[in-house]
This record gives structure tokens, sequence and C-alpha cells, in this order.
């Protein structure tokens, strides 16, 4: 029973159609020849009661080919209507019910009836019950939960799965709503993601404005108070109006780094095929530029690449900048640049010798706008917002990617970026 219903559900529509057709068809010729042979036999059998024999004949004359043939009396008025049958040989005969009893002459009308309106009325019936079993057993809970599936949409619940097993037309549409309803839901969970990210972008900007604002508000405060009266010497004026300096630099980075953040939704990735060795040559170029002066020594390997790479060079490019730029604030030495091939994706890790992620830094340290114990560097390199991570991490999604953190096993810090190297955009 199992196999056949796995069966029925392969079953495309309208080879369902076709064959609950054929056999409504099918069934009600059957039944229709069965009712309305009974009802001409009924009729005849009515009817052989009320013949009038002719006084030289003894009633049946021969039976050829399943009938019987009578010969009857010639008088119309006796109510029979008498025909001659050549080919026979014998005279055939009508009757009419004139001359019946009348509880006869009413079942005669009913069988006469019958036989004109039972084909009709047979047909109509199988063929209804053959729609209504094919409604049954092939559209009803296909549609049933397709319009619950919609009703739990519309109102925005979407923690649900569309299961609906088969191969048929229906089943293929359950699999594609079912598909639409996982789309809807990653696009909610990352619309709801952006969301939380925009608030804690908004809680980052609150935060951080408010130190340099108060300070500014500070000095401006005392300036106009003590400066007229010359109560401050010139040196301290003139270290104050350095610090006041320091943090409207600090501002104008701060809004540099609010323009790059919402700039973040608009990135779009163009794949493109470009030489791994080319590409590998650039990196090592910018590897040089970024780490020139300050003692460390960058390597940067792609032995692990295929010739060409699938990809958006300005995306991941930007990606190495930032990790780069993370790692040369941490660095004491060294830093290890590779590039490898990971199943259909492009790896990109960058590993160094530096104090490594704390617990707390694994977890969140790629969270937009995060500040640390370890905020600033001892390079000189101004004010640290938090964002190279988090831009990362967004590169790579939209690459198709993702970003991961870890340790290395002979410590520091080791962030492996990868990108989808998909068919192109």
């Amino acid at each position: 029973m199992d196999k056949i219903k796995e069966w029925y559900r392969s079953v495309p529509i309208w080879l369902a159609v076709f064959l609950y057709a054929a056999a409504a068809l099918v069934g009600a010729s059957f039944l229709s020849n069965r009712v309305t042979g009974a009802a001409y036999s009924g009729m005849t059998g009515l009817t052989v009661n009320y013949i009038l024999r002719a006084p030289d004949q003894e009633g049946e004359v021969r039976v050829e080919n399943g009938m019987t043939y009578y010969s009857v009396g010639r008088a119309a008025d006796e109510g029979f209507h008498i025909t001659s049958s050549e080919d026979l040989g014998v005279t055939s005969w009508t009757a009419t019910i004139e001359k019946m009893s009348e509880a006869d002459a009413h079942r005669y009308e009913v069988l006469r009836q019958l036989t004109r309106y039972a084909p009709f009325a047979i047909y109509s019936a199988l063929l209804l019950a053959a729609a209504l079993a094919f409604y049954f057993t092939k559209l009803k809970k296909p549609l049933t939960l397709l319009e619950n599936a919609s009703a739990k949409i519309a109102d925005n619940e979407l923690d649900f799965s569309l299961d609906y097993a088969g191969r048929d037309e229906m089943a293929r549409l359950c699999a594609a709503f079912e598909q639409m309803r996982s789309a809807l839901d990653e696009n909610n969970r990352r619309m709801l993601s952006v969301l939380d990210e925009r608030r804690q972008l908004n809680d980052a900007y609150t935060h951080d404005l408010r130190t340099p604002i108060a300070v500014l508000k500070g000095y401006t405060d005392m300036l106009a108070k003590y400066l007229p009266t010359g109560q401050i010497p010139q040196e301290e004026v003139v270290d104050t109006v350095r610090t006041m300096s320091a943090h409207v630099a600090r501002l104008e980075q701060f809004v540099g780094s609010m323009n790059t953040a919402q700039k973040l939704a608009d990135v779009t990735v163009e794949r493109e095929e470009v030489p791994a060795g080319e590409f590998a040559a650039s990196l090592r170029e910018t590897a040089a530029i970024l780490s020139e002066g300050r003692g460390l020594a960058v390597d940067v390997e792609a032995a692990g690449c295929p010739d060409t790479l699938r990809i958006d060079p300005a995306a991941v490019a930007q990606v190495f900048e930032n990790l780069l730029g993370n790692a040369l604030r941490f660095a004491s030495s060294e830093i290890t640049v590779r590039l490898e091939e990971d199943g259909d994706a492009l790896a990109l890790r960058v590993a160094d010798d530096g104090p490594g992620f704390t617990d707390k830094e694994l977890l969140t340290a790629a969270k937009p706008y995060y500040s640390g114990a370890r905020d600033g560097d001892g390079h000189g390199q101004g004010y640290h917002f938090g964002l190279g991570l988090h831009i990362c991490r967004t590169l790579c999604e939209k690459h198709g990617g993702g970003l991961a953190l870890a340790n290395g096993e002979r410590g520091g810090a080791e962030v492996t970026a990868k990108f989808a190297m998909g068919p192109f955009s």
C-alpha cells in the first residue's frame, strides 16, 4: 500500500486526471449497458403478456441471435403495430401500452424513461465521483498546506517548514513555496541582524562621541572663563589647544568611520577571473608598503591557490589591508599571510606572533565599534574605532564566505577570511 501511495504521488496531474476519467468512463459504460439492458428486458417481459397470438400459431415461432419472434394478430385496434421482417421471414411487432393494466403501464413507462435517462445520470455521477476522488486524493492536502503556509507568512510567522512528499506538480509547487519561505526567513533574519548592527552602531556613536564632546566643552568653558582675565599661563593655553585639536581630529576620524560603516550596506560583489600569481604579487606590494619602517617581516604565500581565482579583487584586497593593519598593530616580529583553496572558496589566513585574542575578543571582536582593553596600539596609529574586523566580516559575507577568529597553536592571533569563488554575477 505504501508503494502504491508513493507511486500515486509521483504520477503527474494530467495522467491522474486521465486515469480517473478513463476509469469513470469505462465503469459508466459497463453500468449503463447493464441498467439499460435490464430495463429493455423488463419492458419486453411486460409486452409479451399482452401479445395477441394468431389462432393458427402456437406462440413462439423461433429463437435466432438471442431474440424470440412471435406471430401476432393483424388487428391494429388490438394495441399492436404490425410490421413485416423480410430478412428473417417472420412477422415482428411493436406494442403500445393502451391495452395494459394501469400498474403494468406505469412500470413500462418507468422502464422506458430509465432507458432514456439512465446513461446520462450514470456517466454524470461517475465523472463527478472521479473528480471528487481526484481532488481529495491529489489536490486537497497540498492546497491545504499551501493555504495554511500563506496565512502564516501573512502573519509574519516564518518558523515552520512545508513538507509534502511526492514528485508531481503539487509536490514541486510545495517545494518551491518552501524555498520561498526559507528565503523570506533568511532575509528576515538578515534584516534583523542589520537592524541590530545599526542599533549597535548608534549606541557606539553615542558612547564614543560623548567623551570628546565633553572634553571639548570643558576646555572651551575653561578658556572662555579664564583666558580673558589672563589667569592661564601661555604654555597651558598652548597645551589645552593641542589637546582640543587632538579631540577634533578624533571626531573627524570618527565621522569618517561612520561614513564607512554606513556605506557597507551598498557594497556589491562582482566576481571576475584574476590570475592568482598577479593577485598575490599585488598583495605582497601592499604588505611592503604598509609594513615599511615597522621592523616586521611579512610573508605572503599563495602556493595553495588555483591558477585562476573567481573573486572580487577589490573586496578581497580591502579585507587583506584591514587584517594586515590589525596584525601590524599587535605583531612582535613577523606576520604570515596564506592564500589557499578551501573547497569552492578562497581562504585568506593572516597570523601574527602577538598576544592573540582574549576569550572575550574571540566572541565580540568582529562586532561594530568593539572596544577592547587594548584599544589603541604602541605604534602611534591614533584612535581605533573597532570597525576593521566588522568591515572584513561584512565583505566576506557579501562574497558568500565568512570570517573566523582564532589563536595560533604557537600563540598570536589568526584570522581566516573566506570568499566563495562561485559563478560570475
